[in-house]
């Protein structure tokens, strides 16, 4: 009972932490004012980092990115799907661009740097 307990403390705290990360975010700084809605979303999925909801978006756009060039060869695929996956690509392709995320390697989103312009010290 007392683990259960903990268990749902620590993830109310993620949340709560997550959710402060996100509203901290600067969405009118020249950097981010002109990222699609994808890209936001995952940019602030990996902003918070902490709740569930981020996590599991992440988890999901990490598969996504992982697999693409399966996705973008399989003939299977219908082109609603392939659309949807584009778009995650896509999205995950601007963030690069924009230097919003850099990869530890080409795999791995979740564990990429995170850059937050809105909290650099301008000199």
């Amino acid at each position: 009972m007392a683990s259960k307990i903990f268990e749902q403390e620590a993830e109310l705290t993620a949340a709560l932490l997550g959710d402060e990360r996100v509203r901290r975010i600067d969405w009118d700084h020249p950097s981010l004012r002109e990222l699609s809605r994808a890209a936001r979303l995952i940019y602030a999925s990996l902003v918070d980092n902490c709740s569930d909801e981020a996590r599991q978006t992440l988890a999901g756009v990490e598969a996504v990115w992982r697999n693409r060039d399966v996705y973008r060869r399989a003939t299977s695929t219908t082109r609603a799907r392939k659309a949807v996956l584009e778009a995650i690509c896509a999205a995950v392709e601007e963030l690069l661009d924009e230097g919003l995320l850099l990869l530890v390697d080409e795999q791995a989103i979740s564990r990429g740097w995170v850059r937050r312009p809105w909290e650099e010290v301008l000199s």
